[in-house]
C-alpha cells in the first residue's frame, strides 16, 4: 500500500480532489462539513488499475490545525501539494512545504487544482513560480499536474500518475519494531477498543500481544484491518485498524503508540531526547537555551524545554544539537523525524532527527562525554554505529542501537564491516572501538597507578577496590577486567588484579616497619616471633607483612608464625629427605634436626599436613598427597 498525504493552504481544495480521485470525501467531521474545511485528518482509498491500493490522508490547512497536519503527514510515501490556481502559493503552502522537507518525505508531485478559475496566461506563471520554489526539495522535478476538483479537468491524467506510483515508490521497510502511532481512537460495540494509524516499522498479527505507549500495558491483537478488509497480518506502510482486548480505552489516546517492543521501560527512563535540529529561513525567533517548545513526532504533540549542546543559540536557517525533555512520555527512536514549534505563538521552527535518548539533561562538565552526537548528525547508518561505539567502551551486541530506526540486520551488517576493516572488535558478545579501547586502557593503567602511588608494597587490588577505577556500571567493568586480563594489561593472582608487570616496592615508614621484621627472622630463623607479636606495631607493620608475603619473602606457617621463605625451604627439604628414606617422621625428628620445640613443630605439621606434604598417622607423619609434587 501506498499512503499518499496531502498538503496545501486551506480551501485550496484538497479534500475535493480526494472526493474526486475515490469517491469518498475525506470530510468526516459534522463541523468540518459545516465550516467547509478539514480539521482533523481525513482517510480515503484507492485501487489503482493493477489492483494495488493507495490509501489518501487528506490533512488540514489552516494554521490552527498544523498539528493535524504533521500527525497525518509523519506516515505517508509521498505528498501531493495542492495550489490552488486563483490564490496561488500562500503561507500554509509554505509553511507545509517545509514540514515536508523537514520530515524527510522523499517522493511527491504538485497538483494546481481549481485552473477554471484561473487564466492560461496566469496558469503559466504560476507553474513558473511552483517550480522555482520546490528547487532542491523532494519535489524537484517532479510533475506538476493542471487539474480541477469541479469539472474533473485535468484528472486523467493525474489518476494515470497515480495507477504508476505503487512501481516507482519504495514503501515503508520492515526493520523489525512495529509501532502504529494512534491518529484515532473509538470504542466498536462488540469489538471494543479499536485504534487506527499508519503501521511502521514492522508488521502486526492477530493474536499478537503488543505494547500501549504511554502506560506500557500489555494488549492482544482481536483483529486487523485495512481499507475495510480484515487481513491476520499486516505491513509497514499500511493504514491500519486494530481492535485490542485487555486493555482500557482510557489507555488508547491520540499520540500514544502501539509497538511490539521489548525494551520501552528502557526509553520511558530515558526521556531527555538528544536532537538535531534545523530552523527554517521563515523562524520568527531563534532557539535559545532554556526556551519552551512543542515537539510533535507521530501523532504526539507534547511540550517541554530545550537546551542547547554547543552553542548560545539556533538561529534561522541554521542547524544545531539539543536537548529535549517532554513534559509527557514521548515515543521516539533514534532516526527518528520531529517538528518543531511554538507553543504560542503557534508557528513552525524548524524541525530535524532524533540522535538518542538520554535519562537526563546532561551537565555542562558531561558534554565532552556527549561528542560521538557530532557523528550522527550525517544520518548515515555507519556513522551511527561507529558513535555507538563511541558513546560507552562496550556495546552488547544484541543491544546496538535496539532503539534506533533500523533493523537488527542492518545494525549487525554495518557491525560486521568494522570489525573487518579493523576499526571494531569482538569479545565475548560486546563490540568496541579498537583506537577508543586502547586510549581507555591507557587510561585505566593511569588510574590504576595513581591509585597505588602511595602503596606500591601492595600486589593488586581486589574487585570491589577496582571497579571504581572503570568508571562505569557493574556489568561493563566486569567485561573489561576479562578484557584487559586477556590482553595482558592486567594479570589476576589469586581474589587480585594488579598491572601486567608492575613491580612491588617499598619505601618510606612501611620500609623501616619492613627491614624490622626481617631483622627478627633472620635473627631466629626457626624460632620467629609470633605473627601477632609483629603485626602489634600497628597498619604499618601489617601492611609491612601483607608485602613480604605476597612477593613471597616470606611464608606464613598457619596462623601463627612467619618464616622466611630460605628457612621455610630448608624445613620442607628435610621433610622431603626424611620421608625419602624412611616411612615415618616423627615430632621429635623435626626438634632434634632445627632445636626447636613443640611450640614450633607442631604448627610446622600442621602446616605440611595442610598442604599435603605429609599426612599425620598416630604420632607420626607419612607421605601425603602432595609429596612428590
Amino acid at each position: 500500500m501506498i499512503v499518499v498525504g496531502t498538503a496545501g493552504h486551506i480551501d485550496h481544495g484538497k479534500s475535493s480532489i480526494v472526493k474526486r480521485l475515490t469517491g469518498t470525501d475525506p470530510d468526516r467531521l459534522p463541523e468540518e462539513k459545516a465550516r467547509g474545511m478539514t480539521i482533523d485528518l481525513g482517510f480515503a482509498f484507492l485501487k489503482t488499475q493493477g489492483g494495488e491500493d493507495i490509501a489518501f490522508v487528506d490533512v488540514p490547512g489552516h494554521e490552527r490545525f498544523v498539528k493535524n497536519m504533521i500527525a497525518g503527514a509523519g506516515g505517508v510515501d509521498v505528498v501531493m501539494l495542492v495550489v490552488a490556481a486563483d490564490d496561488g502559493w500562500m503561507p500554509q503552502s509554505q509553511e507545509h512545504f517545509e514540514i515536508i522537507k523537514l520530515l524527510g518525505i522523499n517522493s511527491g508531485f504538485v497538483v494546481i487544482n481549481k485552473i477554471d478559475l484561473a487564466e492560461s496566461d496566469w496558469l503559466e506563471v504560476l507553474k513558473q513560480d511552483i517550480t522555482e520554489r520546490i528547487k532542491g526539495s523532494c519535489l524537484d522535478g517532479s510533475p506538476i499536474f493542471e487539474c480541477s476538483a469541479q469539472t474533473g479537468a485535468g484528472f486523467d491524467l493525474l489518476a494515470a500518475h497515480l495507477n504508476q506510483l505503487p512501481h516507482t515508490v519504495q514503501t515503508r521497510k520492515d526493520y523489525g519494531k512495529a509501532r502504529l502511532y494512534i491518529d484515532r481512537s473509538f470504542v466498536r460495540p462488540g469489538i471494543g477498543g479499536v485504534v487506527t494509524g499508519s503501521l511502521r516499522g514492522g508488521k502486526l498479527s492477530v493474536g499478537q500481544t503488543v505494547t500501549v505507549w504511554p502506560s506500557l500495558k500489555h494488549a492482544r491483537i482481536r483483529s486487523l484491518q485495512t481499507h475495510n478488509e480484515d487481513l491476520a497480518s499486516v505491513s509497514p506502510g499500511h493504514r491500519t485498524a486494530v481492535s485490542l482486548t485487555g486493555i482500557d480505552k482510557e489507555d488508547l489516546q491520540r499520540g500514544g503508540v502501539i509497538s511490539d517492543s521489548q525494551v520501552l521501560p528502557h526509553l520511558r527512563e530515558n526521556q531527555v531526547f538528544a536532537l538535531s535540529v534545523e530552523l527554517v529561513k521563515e523562524a520568527p525567533v531563534a532557539i535559545e537555551d532554556r526556551r519552551r517548545v512543542l515537539v510533535m513526532l507521530g501523532t504526539t504533540e507534547v511540550e517541554g524545554e530545550i537546551r542547547l549542546f554547543d552553542r548560545a543559540e539556533i538561529k534561522p536557517s541554521s542547524q544545531g544539537i539539543a536537548f529535549f525533555k517532554p513534559e509527557e512520555p514521548l515515543y521516539g527512536l533514534v532516526g527518528d523525524r520531529f517538528i518543531v514549534r511554538l507553543p504560542t505563538p503557534a508557528v513552525t521552527l524548524g524541525g530535524g532527527v532524533v540522535l538518542d535518548q538520554l535519562p537526563k539533561f546532561p551537565r555542562r562538565r558531561d558534554l565532552d562525554d556527549l561528542s560521538y552526537l557530532r557523528t550522527r548528525t550525517s544520518g548515515r547508518l555507519g556513522e551511527l554505529v561507529k558513535s555507538e561505539l563511541l558513546k560507552s567502551p562496550l556495546v552488547r551486541e544484541t543491544d546496538c542501537l535496539v532503539l534506533a530506526y533500523y533493523s537488527s540486520t542492518e545494525i549487525g551488517n554495518e557491525i560486521a564491516l568494522l570489525v573487518t576493516s579493523g576499526g571494531a572488535r569482538r569479545f565475548k558478545g560486546w563490540v568496541f572501538d579498537v583506537e577508543r579501547m586502547k586510549l581507555r586502557a591507557e587510561s585505566f593503567k593511569h588510574d590504576f597507578e595513581a591509585h597505588v602511588s602511595d602503596k606500591s608494597h601492595v600486589k593488586g587490588l581486589l574487585l570491589e577496590q577496582i571497579r571504581p577505577l572503570l568508571h562505569h556500571d557493574l556489568t561493563i567493568a566486569d567485561v573489561l577486567l576479562e578484557y584487559f586480563v586477556s590482553e595482558g594489561v592486567l594479570q589476576k593472582v589469586g581474589d587480585k588484579y594488579d598491572l601486567a608487570g608492575r613491580g612491588m616496592t617499598l619505601k618510606g615508614v612501611v620500609k623501616e616497619a619492613h627491614d624490622r621484621i626481617l631483622s627478627e627472622l633472620k635473627a631466629q630463623p626457626f624460632t620467629p616471633p609470633t605473627l601477632p607479636t609483629l603485626a602489634a606495631g600497628g597498619k604499618i607493620y601489617q601492611e609491612a607483612i601483607r608485602f613480604m608475603i605476597e612477593s613471597g619473602e616470606v611464608y606464613k606457617c598457619g596462623s601463627d608464625f612467619l618464616f622466611l621463605t630460605e628457612s621455610w625451604n630448608e624445613i620442607a627439604a628435610f621433610i622431603r629427605s626424611r620421608l625419602a628414606s624412611d616411612s615415618r617422621l616423627a615430632v621429635s625428628d623435626l626438634k632434634d634436626r632445627f632445636g626447636i620445640t613443640r611450640k614450633f613443630a607442631i604448627p610446622i605439621l600442621e602446616e605440611t599436613d595442610r598442604i599435603g606434604l605429609t599426612r599425620r598417622e598416630g604420632d607420626f607423619r607419612v607421605r601425603g598427597d602432595r609429596f612428590e609434587k
